[in-house]
């Protein structure tokens, strides 16, 4: 796949659109999982994940879903849900839930391509488009990487 058929001005847009009005839906406490279709392997998915510090003012953060856990250093902190983004194995049929879908992993150990990233509150147009450009990036080198055979879906 050439990388410059795909990180094009008009796709780029097209990603931080969905990106932004992903957010937008989250920030209202929408629930399950947005998701657009990339090829027949993969999609972008913008959805709740959870193990997030309540403290955290940097992230878009569920107001609901917050439990006490046991840090580390034996104190109690506040665990939560915020918004990720990530480009994931496509999945047309259970994709209500960010946290269960699945990344492409490598065949030689096994480690998952993880390369989702959190969402903040206060992102601008400029960083939208910034992070479409990047998924996209990785869209093609992951679709590369597949037909390579290095990495499993």
């Amino acid at each position: 796949m050439n990388k410059k058929d795909i990180v094009t001005k008009r796709n780029i847009e097209k990603v931080a659109d969905f990106l932004k009005e992903s957010c937008d839906y989250f920030k209202n406490q929408g629930e399950g999982c947005c998701h657009l279709n990339l090829s027949e392997d993969f999609a972008l998915y913008v959805g709740w994940s959870d193990g997030y510090d309540r403290a955290d003012t940097d992230i878009i953060k569920s107001k609901e879903s917050q439990r006490a856990m046991n840090g580390y250093d034996g104190k109690m902190w506040a665990c939560g849900y915020a918004v990720n983004a990530a480009v994931k194995v496509r999945n047309d049929f259970d994709c209500a839930d960010f946290d269960f879908l699945d990344y492409p992993y490598y065949k030689d150990d096994g480690e998952c391509w993880d390369n989702g990233i959190t969402m903040r509150p206060d992102q601008t147009r400029r960083d939208y488009r910034k992070d479409a450009r990047w998924f996209l990036e990785t869209f093609v080198s992951m679709t590369n990487t597949l037909k390579k055979g290095t990495i499993s879906l």
